[in-house]
């Protein structure tokens, strides 16, 4: 029986590791994307009870 052998370089460098790798990486990316997508909508969100609260806050003092 026969050994498989670790050729480090192989295994760091080869076609496998770096299919792997991207993949892994454009998980990261998505996710990233994600995340950045959805606290831009809170963002948003927020902005515009912002602007809700500022424009009942000037008819107020309109009326004072």
């Amino acid at each position: 029986m026969r050994l498989a052998t670790l050729h480090l370089e192989t295994a760091e460098f080869g076609d496998v590791y770096r299919a792997a790798r991207l993949v892994l990486l454009r998980q990261q990316v998505l996710l990233h994307i994600k995340r950045t997508d959805a606290s831009a909508q809170k963002v948003e969100q927020y902005l515009a009870m912002l602007a809700e609260a500022n424009a009942l806050t000037d008819r107020l003092a309109r009326h004072q």
